[in-house]
């Protein structure tokens, strides 16, 4: 994945721990090298790869989701049943199920269990980005990051503040939640354009999700503003190359364009929507639009398992035409450049996110 490189044949990678030391012909690396190979075989290398987009601390909820019956169905369930948060045994199955399967690195977007998170991807040898999400629409509400989760950050885990959506976060809080994130000098998150109830209340102010809302997330007086989620979020100016726009499964015309000018990141999470039973994001009109794109597994509440692969498989099932280095770029150095981590997401000397194999039947699917 470094770009303007060809893919290596017959290559060597020389490792401490995750971080590659030397990368290029077998013939070069290995001469003079005294330490232990492994000869994998007839396999395909590829970086590390970066989960763009999960929530760690809902892993005790596998397996308990709904059948697909919608969002807010979905959400319903999710209110009562998240009351809780992942213990820590399970927080480490999860994230050592993540690294088994090739993750390097999470952007998590975490509550309560933030610091637990952060604990629990260090400890696993990854890293990554635990974001403090931000609700409510008080305006005046403290971003600072609680002193546990600042504690728990290092050896490359990082923390900031996300936010949740247009609709529970509001706007003036929104504009500061994104301030903030620059002060980190990490990427802005908000879910955005998740459901056909989003796309709704935006446009008309009606539907099933808007009355769910109404006097809960939603003020009395709040008004329509008659256009769509994308379109929202670009008047609020929260678009832009630092942001990451996660689910984007519904888009009015011309939304794949506002994305591609600000120069945000859409994040897809197709098992998700399709357990939630949201729709499907249309990844090639994105990507023809010039949309950067990234995957992540979202959670264990909507997803069966953390593993990438099966989100690239997902989407690839729902689109078999898109390019191979499109579903490949957005579990590598996309989701890396948005963290601005040039450490990540290419194999070269210095990177620290190792190596993953891909699995033979997408290195059929890929090439």
């Amino acid at each position: 994945m470094v770009p303007g490189a060809a893919p290596l044949d017959d290559p060597a990678l020389v490792l401490a721990g995750r971080r590659i030391l030397d990368v290029g012909p077998a013939r070069r690396v290995l001469a003079g090298f005294h330490g232990p190979v492994d000869d994998l075989g007839d396999v395909v290398l590829v970086p590390g790869l970066v989960n763009a987009h999960a929530h760690l601390e809902l892993s005790h909820l596998r397996g308990q989701a709904p059948p697909p019956a919608g969002f807010c169905a979905w959400a319903g369930w999710l209110f009562a049943a998240a009351r809780d948060t992942a213990p820590p045994d399970v927080l480490a199955a999860a994230v050592a199920e993540a690294a088994a399967t090739g993750t390097a690195a999470v952007i998590d977007v975490a509550g309560r269990a933030g610091p637990a998170v952060a604990r629990a991807l260090r400890e696993a040898g990854l890293s990554g980005l635990v974001c403090r999400e931000i609700l409510g629409r008080r305006a005046g509400l403290s971003l600072d990051l609680p002193p546990q989760l600042v504690e728990a950050a290092g050896d490359g885990v990082t923390a900031t503040v996300c936010g949740h959506a247009l609709y529970s976060t509001a706007p003036e809080l929104l504009r500061r939640v994104r301030a903030a994130c620059r002060a980190h000098g990490a990427p802005f998150g908000l879910h955005l354009a998740e459901h056909a109830g989003e796309m709704e209340l935006f446009t008309t102010g009606r539907g099933e999700f808007a009355a769910m809302l109404a006097g809960r997330l939603l003020p009395k007086d709040w008004q329509a503003p008659g256009r769509s989620p994308v379109a929202e979020a670009a008047a609020l100016g929260l678009l832009g190359p630092d942001a990451l726009a996660v689910h984007v499964v519904h888009l009015a015309p011309g939304d794949a364009d506002i994305l591609a000018r600000s120069g945000a990141t859409a994040c897809l999470c197709p098992r998700s929507n399709a357990r939630i039973g949201v729709g499907v994001a249309d990844a090639p009109a994105l990507a023809a639009a010039g949309v950067r794109l990234a995957l992540g597994t979202d959670s264990l509440a909507s997803n069966d398992d953390l593993d990438l692969w099966n989100e690239a498989r997902a989407l690839l099932a729902a689109h078999p035409g898109l390019p191979g280095r499109t579903v490949l770029e957005a579990m590598t150095i996309n989701p890396a450049r948005l963290l601005g981590r040039a450490d990540l997401g290419r194999l070269v000397p210095g990177s620290s996110g190792g190596w993953a194999e891909l699995p033979a039947d997408l290195a059929a699917l890929l090439a």
